[in-house]
């Protein structure tokens, strides 16, 4: 049985209680946030949770075996450096850090103290994410020409992050799951209406090695909720709608077929394919609930999550570079 505490109580904060009160090999033991009404809001619900303003007074405790770290961006480093360094296993949400520098350092705190590093990537343990992979794996769809997501609803709006690392953060750890791979270049353009220099919407571009492309939208100040990724394949087609827990998927048998015509010699026609639709049955899952039982087996058996601190450093480097096109009007940046 592990012991876990949980810091920051606002928006993840009682999900993150609620799950892993339900998880049988792990107990939540307290919780923290500077915000009193909000601890009481979970307190009122799980009385034998400790409550602690200050999360300090959470590391000091040697009985905790993890912290989960569900608090503002801005805040991230500094309170997970403190629970590296007080050897606790860490669990922290997305993105895990606003710089790649600071990311390095947590990776190597991890390394340094043998502690489980774990970024909050949910989508990745998303049972329709998971068989896009599949798809892609095994050539189903064929060659892989480029990808696309849309990311859109009005709200919830952020202060402390703009949409492209509240928002676009999800997708981007989407896409170096899928293609395993990291893009070389990236351009994005965004606007900001709401709050001063806080981009509300932004399109992000991401040039992958073979000229595959993927573009990414999102915003926050949209009618209507969406989100769906679509991936284009010269045999088939795939689109992923979170929207719809029923039908997550449709695989479109379309495409392209290059003919060569015999009576003029050199000559291809170009025939568009349309064929079926086919709608595969997705057995569904809570993906935080996945997220987070996958923290405790690494834990027990020492194993490396799939959003360990590596994965979540490569998504800031991704999101890094593109705050720095994004500041720069689209000027394309290279990824290092």
């Amino acid at each position: 049985m592990k012991n876990i505490a949980i810091v920051g109580c606002g928006y993840w904060g009682p999900n993150l209680v609620r799950v892993f009160t339900e998880l049988k090999n792990c107990c939540v033991k307290a919780i923290s946030d500077i915000n009193e009404e909000r601890m009481n809001i979970i307190y009122q619900k799980y009385p034998s949770i400790k409550k602690f303003q200050n999360y300090h007074d959470i590391l000091k405790d040697k009985s905790i075996d993890a912290v989960v770290v569900a608090t503002n961006l801005l805040t991230h480093y500094k309170i997970a450096s403190d629970v590296l360094k007080c050897r606790k296993h860490l669990l922290i949400e997305k993105p895990i850090t606003p710089s790649p520098n600071e990311a390095e350092t947590l990776v190597n705190l991890s390394q340094k103290y043998k502690r489980i590093l774990m970024v909050g990537h949910t989508f990745l343990y998303n049972a329709g994410i998971r068989k896009l992979k599949e798809y892609i794996s095994n050539r189903e769809i064929g060659n892989l020409l480029y990808l696309h997501a849309i990311r859109t609803n009005l709200g919830p709006i952020r202060k402390d992050a703009n949409a492209l690392w509240d928002l676009a953060s999800h997708d981007v750890s989407i896409f170096l799951y899928l293609l395993d791979t990291m893009p070389t270049e990236v351009s994005a353009r965004g606007g900001v209406y709401i709050k001063k220099n806080v981009e509300d919407v932004v399109f992000l571009t991401l040039t992958f090695p073979n000229g595959l492309i993927g573009h990414i939208h999102v915003s926050w100040l949209e009618p209507c909720k969406i989100r769906k990724l679509t991936l284009i394949g010269d045999k088939k087609m795939v689109v992923f709608d979170d929207i719809n827990q029923l039908e997550p998927i449709r695989i479109y048998d379309k495409g392209v077929v290059k003919e060569k015509r015999y009576d003029t010699f050199g000559e291809f026609q170009l025939i568009l394919r349309d064929g079926d639709v086919v709608i595969p049955k997705i057995a569904l899952s809570e993906p935080l609930k996945n997220e987070c039982s996958e923290f405790i087996e690494a834990i027990e058996n020492k194993k490396t999550p799939l959003s360990n601190g590596e994965f979540g450093l490569r998504v800031v480097k991704v999101l890094f570079a593109a705050q720095k096109s994004l500041k720069n009007c689209g000027k394309p940046e290279r990824i290092i």
